[in-house]
């Protein structure tokens, strides 16, 4: 088994945030759900990774959260993968919009 990278590391804690940003309205439509995992496929999450993130998709366990330090230190990255998620239902809810603000403000200016 390959060992996991700093790419990694990064990609698992942006698909962490996209869960907590598909959650925030307290629903998860298919879309998003094929929006989550297709990425965390396209960018070569590793598979205990994939299988943790399934389990907080199916509304079994608490939502991991994302390392925003992490994060901060790429944040057009970040935007660019909230706004995939957002834009695969169509619909922009008052919750989503309330955490992409917020985002805003922790990622830093400019956002």
């Amino acid at each position: 088994m390959a060992s996991s990278t700093p790419e990694d590391h990064f990609n698992t804690e942006v698909l962490k945030l996209m869960l907590q940003l598909a959650w925030s309205d307290g629903q998860i439509d298919v879309q998003e759900v094929g929006t989550i995992l297709g990425a965390a496929r396209s960018w070569g999450v590793p598979e205990p990774e994939v299988a943790a993130l399934k389990k907080a998709l199916e509304g079994g366990v608490a939502l991991p959260a994302p390392d925003l330090g992490l994060l901060r230190g790429r944040p057009d990255e970040v935007f660019e993968a909230a706004r995939a998620l957002i834009a695969s239902d169509g619909k922009l809810r008052a919750a989503e919009q309330e955490m992409l603000e917020e985002l805003r403000v922790i990622l830093g200016p400019g956002r």
